[in-house]
């Protein structure tokens, strides 16, 4: 892993599933019944910056251009900017006119883009043409010494569920939208804000055998299958 990565902290659940057993009638043997309800949560990934791994923001004026790992593609090259008065900018790279990336800020030139002229302000404004547009501007934090740390909002999915009864047990079905190049795996624990907390084993097949601990993200819409083994709990679907 390196240190960039290392870096990246993803945070907040992305949707919180709530299972318990529930039965109609006399309850016995056979199928177990599974009821699930969903709450909605968001993520925000937040990429901080240690001034000495990035030396241009050690300094008023300082820029640097970079591609950040574990955002989207077609949205992780940023331009982070320190201004006098420790006035960070974090904007995307993608020029507004033609999709080409502009270089880091220079005094006097600003955020240029060199296929065809555009300029932009450090906080992303457009200040000369052919662009007409900003660039997208990302919130900035500053922790007051070493490091600068960028917000990446609105990554989050929706989960869909649906009970899947196989032999004599049912399984729960998780479905989701996936990003390439994440993990995601699912955490089983017996209070949805506490508790003890463990990695649930999965299959990406109705009946297939449950020894998956953590699935490759390929871009697509994902299913992956959990058997409860307790009367109630909460299952969390983990992105890393």
């Amino acid at each position: 892993m390196t240190s960039l990565e290392k870096q990246m902290n993803r945070r907040g659940a992305l949707r919180t599933l709530a299972f318990a057993s529930v039965c109609g009638g006399a309850c016995g043997a056979g199928p177990g019944r599974w009821f699930l309800s969903g709450v909605q949560a968001g993520e925000t990934a937040v990429f901080r910056m240690r001034f000495d791994d990035f030396s241009e923001l050690k300094n008023s004026y300082g820029s640097v251009r970079l591609r950040v790992p574990g955002i989207p593609s077609q949205i992780n090259q940023i331009v982070v900017t320190r201004m006098p008065g420790n006035q960070f900018y974090a904007v995307s790279a993608k020029c507004t006119h033609n999709g080409v990336a502009v270089n880091p800020f220079k005094k006097e030139v600003g955020l240029r883009c060199a296929a065809h002229g555009s300029q932009f302000e450090p906080n992303g404004k457009v200040v000369k043409s052919p662009a007409r547009s900003s660039l997208k501007a990302y919130t900035t934090t500053y922790n007051g010494s070493d490091a600068v740390s960028v917000e990446f909002p609105n990554l989050g999915y929706s989960v869909a569920t649906e009970l899947v009864e196989v032999g004599a047990g049912g399984r729960v079905k998780l479905q989701f939208e996936t990003l390439s190049g994440m993990d995601y795996s699912v955490q089983v624990r017996s209070a949805v804000n506490g508790g003890d907390s463990s990695t649930a084993k999965f299959s990406l097949t109705p009946d297939g055998s449950l020894n998956k601990t953590s699935v490759a993200g390929n871009g697509k819409t994902m299913s992956l299958y959990i058997a409860p083994t307790q009367d109630a709990g909460f299952a969390t679907i983990r992105r890393q």
